[in-house]
C-alpha cells in the first residue's frame, strides 16, 4: 500500500512541477519544449514502477500450460474411468443376481472391475454369497465374461456363518 501511495504522490508532484514550469516559461518555442519535457517526465512517473517489477516472476515456465492441461485431462479421465467402473460393477452384479433369481438361487453378488486393454473398466471378479450352482457359474462365464477361476463362491455355513469355496 505504501508503494501505491508513493507512486501516486510522484505522479501528482511531477504534474504539478510540469504545470509550474510551463507557466513560468516564455511564450513560443521555449514553452513548447517545456511542455514536451513535462509530458515525458509525467509518462516516466506513470510508467516508472513497471521498470522495477520482477518480470521473471510473472513469466510462466516454458511448456507449463500444455502440461497443466495434460495433467487436468488425466485427472478427468481417471475420474471418468472410476465412475464408469462403479456403474459397470453395479449393473453386472444386478444382472448376475437377476439370473440367479431366475434359476431359483438365493444369493448376494459383488463384482469388481479392472481396466482392460482398451482402457475401459471390465468385470473382473464375482463374489457370490449363496449355494454353488454350476449352471450359474457357466452363465457368468459365458454371458458376463468372468472365468470360473475368478468366481468366488461363499456358501452359508450353519456353524460359523460363512465358508469360502473357490
Amino acid at each position: 500500500m505504501e508503494g501505491l501511495r508513493q507512486w501516486l504522490l510522484g505522479i501528482v508532484l511531477t504534474a504539478f512541477a510540469a504545470g509550474l514550469a510551463r507557466q513560468l516559461a516564455p511564450e513560443g518555442r521555449e514553452q513548447a519544449a517545456v511542455r514536451l519535457v513535462g509530458g515525458l517526465l509525467l509518462i516516466l512517473a506513470v510508467l516508472g514502477p513497471l521498470g522495477r517489477w520482477d518480470w521473471e516472476e510473472l513469466a510462466l515456465p516454458a511448456g507449463s500450460f500444455p502440461q497443466a492441461v495434460q495433467d487436468q485431462t488425466a485427472d478427468y479421465e481417471a475420474e471418468r474411468t472410476e465412475a464408469l467402473g462403479a456403474i459397470i460393477a453395479e449393473n453386472t452384479a444386478a444382472y448376475i443376481w437377476d439370473k440367479a433369481e431366475e434359476l431359483g438361487i438365493p444369493c448376494t453378488v459383488e463384482v469388481t472391475v479392472a481396466v482392460g486393454e482398451s482402457g475401459l473398466p471390465l468385470p473382473d471378479t464375482a463374489i457370490i454369497t449363496g449355494a454353488y450352482s454350476g449352471e450359474l457359474a457357466a452363465l457368468i462365464q459365458e454371458e458376463v465374461g468372468i472365468p470360473a477361476e475368478k468366481q468366488i463362491w461363499r456358501e452359508e455355513s450353519v456353524w460359523s456363518g460363512k465358508k469360502e469355496n473357490g
